[in-house]
């Protein structure tokens, strides 16, 4: 049967995610010197642009698993163009804020067809393709990052023209390489028979939710490195400049173990689900080390040691929730894994922000450490008592 090559996917996600990731960074820094808003106006937009790809991940999972891919993503490129081309020429208030958050619900929506189409390709192993999906989104971060670093002075239409330039590549790939057709109809008559489709066995949907669960948690954490962290580090006397280093030690060692897992077929481990372990043990170090960071050096060896911990985590979820998901809701619950993670991206700041007001720095990244184990604990248990029992609904997946 044809299929999506991957190659072709993954040339989209490249493109997709230097256009975005040439864009979100320099939000607060123009609200607040270029608009003169508040940080805390900022902020409420960038919860905004979170829940909107939150809605925009769930509803473009939905759809892919009742309608055609291949007008699921050009209708979602065509809608996020149109945002990004509107902004080279009006991009002051409100303007700015409220195409900003049109655009992360194109975002969402984007990314959790990416991910769903990445469960259509059959000839390679899943952990491998959710590995290189992963591994070129933050590629293109790096790429895109740079982006503004070099273009941005004081007028963001430069950026937005890039962005729109790029989407116009993204709607010609898409265009003529994304049409493949649904599962084969035998297959799914098949399926229908055995009453497989439509109904998720109990087992998986208890694994798969605590997967999501973890991910809310350990992305709440995650974005106190976005957030709090920088503060922290002004107040120990350490300059901005390398704090911002320390997102280019984040993107080269993501690269650096992509590549080994990628070179191994996305395994390290041969069980998927003791991967993701060693993943959040990793994530959970890095906050211990955080919690008696005094020197600067003490925050490149955290942030070191978180890198692994998501590089070796983070892809793996995607690849087991789609072996654990049926075949006509493989849409849905990957738009799921692109939204949880949102969620915890939308209340970190907040939470991490009440939490310093009531204690201390070190008490929040404390908690962190001690969450995040407890967190590991859990699904550990979870997982190992029921994990046989499981359903697998992919022949990829072992």
């Amino acid at each position: 049967m044809r299929e999506l090559k991957l190659k072709w996917l993954l040339l989209g996600v490249l493109i997709d995610s230097i256009a975005m990731s040439s864009v979100w960074p320099l939000t607060t820094i123009y609200m607040n010197q270029e608009l003169g808003h508040s940080l805390v106006a900022a902020g409420v937009v960038l919860f905004l642009n979170s829940v909107a790809s939150i809605l925009g991940s769930f509803v473009a999972g939905k759809l892919y698993d009742k309608y055609d891919s291949y007008y699921l993503i050009l209708g979602g490129i065509v809608f996020t163009w149109i945002s990004f081309f509107t902004l080279i020429f009006f991009n002051g208030w409100p303007t700015y804020p409220i195409f900003l958050v049109l655009i992360g619900f194109g975002t969402g929506w984007i990314v959790a067809l990416n991910n769903s189409m990445g469960t259509s390709i059959k000839s390679k192993d899943g952990r491998y393709v959710f590995n290189m999906l992963y591994f070129v989104q933050n590629l293109g971060v790096m790429l895109g990052t740079a982006i503004v670093g070099i273009l941005f002075k004081h007028s963001v239409a430069p950026l937005f023209t890039i962005a729109t330039v790029m989407f116009t590549v993204f709607f010609v790939v898409a265009f003529f390489t994304y049409r493949i057709p649904k599962e084969d109809q035998s297959v799914q008559s098949v399926q229908q028979s055995q009453d497989i489709q439509s109904k998720m066995p109990k087992v998986n949907f208890t694994i798969i939710m605590s997967f999501f669960v973890s991910l809310v948690i350990m992305w709440i954490f995650y974005q106190q490195w976005n957030s709090t962290v920088s503060i922290y580090m002004l107040k120990l006397h350490i300059p901005l400049r390398l704090y911002s280093f320390l997102w280019t030690v984040n993107g080269l060692f993501i690269l650096i173990v992509q590549g080994l897992l990628s070179s191994r077929g996305g395994r390290l481990l041969k069980d998927p689900y003791h991967q993701v372990y060693l993943g959040i043990a990793f994530f959970m170090a890095s906050f211990g080390i955080l919690a008696v960071a005094h020197q600067y050096y003490h925050f490149v060896i955290a942030m070191i040691v978180l890198t692994v911990g998501e590089a070796i985590a983070f892809p793996s979820i995607p690849a087991i929730v789609n072996s654990l998901s049926p075949y006509d809701q493989k849409g849905k619950y990957q738009g799921l894994v692109s939204a949880f993670p949102s969620a915890g991206r939308a209340m970190g700041p907040l939470v991490g922000s009440m939490i310093i007001e009531s204690t201390s720095f070190v008490f929040l990244y404390s908690l962190g450490l001690f969450t995040i184990l407890v967190v590991l604990v859990v699904i550990a248990l979870i997982i190992e008592s029921t994990k046989r029992k499981a359903t697998l609904y992919d022949n990829n997946q072992e």
